[in-house]
């Protein structure tokens, strides 16, 4: 990387780190292009070089996280086996899964709070539903069971997980990704129980 490149990096560094201290203070909408360059002790000029405006700065904070999740979880999955059970295949998906929310927490607590824009759960969930569909495409044998159609099972499952996540996160992790996939796997075994009472 030149020194060009490198001093964009720093400076972008720099622009979103002041951006989600502000964001911990105050809700997006109270937050001007001159607060962060403030914040960022760079010029209004500097800011505009690197983004349009604060919805494009926020835009792209949210896609590198939901790529970063993303690639985390098909990491992990990668190392999984594909030949595999319905329920095994969920408690991996799952492992996965909340391994990486703890990685991403302090961000993700930002964007889940007030201060958050608007429909950053309906964006994170979609972003979610499409890894847990391309996943489950890959490992068919993880869902070959399955009598429901595919779009409600994936509605239910991506519910499911966004609850925990958004409690744990809320509870400031107070479970281990460990404990919290295996509070998700008793849960979906309480339902099945009860289904079959």
């Amino acid at each position: 990387m030149g020194i060009y490149e490198e001093k964009n990096r720093r400076t972008k560094q720099t622009i979103q780190r002041s951006f989600l201290q502000l964001l911990e203070k105050k809700p997006f909408e109270a937050i001007t292009v001159g607060d962060i360059t403030k914040k960022a002790q760079i010029n209004r000029g500097t800011f505009y070089l690197h983004y349009l405006d604060k919805y494009d700065l926020l835009d792209r904070i949210e896609q590198q996280l939901f790529r970063d999740l993303g690639n985390h979880i098909d990491e992990l999955q990668f190392r999984y086996s594909s030949m595999q059970t319905f329920e095994k295949g969920q408690e991996q998906l799952a492992a996965a899964l909340f391994s990486s929310i703890k990685m991403h927490a302090p961000l993700l607590k930002i964007f889940l709070s007030n201060h958050g824009r608007a429909g950053f759960h309906l964006r994170f969930r979609d972003a979610f539903t499409e890894k847990v569909r391309v996943n489950l495409e890959k490992h068919e044998s993880s869902h070959a069971g399955l009598n429901v159609p595919m779009e409600y099972y994936l509605s239910f499952i991506t519910s499911a997980f966004l609850g925990l996540i958004e409690q744990w996160v809320r509870n400031d992790l107070d479970k281990t990704p460990e404990e919290i996939t295996a509070l998700y796997i008793d849960i979906i075994s309480f339902i099945q129980k009860r289904g079959e009472d």
